[in-house]
């Protein structure tokens, strides 16, 4: 189960992709994209793999 700040990045990312099906232009179409690549950016930040290492690393060299 995902935690509340989890679960509102993720529907803020499917707003954004539901955007981009519905644009028409080039332009807005890129900025979308690049505003969805940094929402994931910061939930992989959050939550994945990178910050879980970092917490392990800092929790087994106490």
């Amino acid at each position: 189960m995902i935690n509340a700040q989890a679960e509102a990045e993720l529907r803020a990312i499917t707003t954004l992709a539901r955007g981009c099906e519905k644009s028409h232009g080039k332009k807005q179409t890129a900025m979308l994209f690049g505003a969805l690549a940094d929402r994931l950016d910061n939930l992989l930040e959050q939550h994945g793999e990178t910050e879980w290492r970092k917490l392990a690393a800092a929790t087994w060299t106490r």
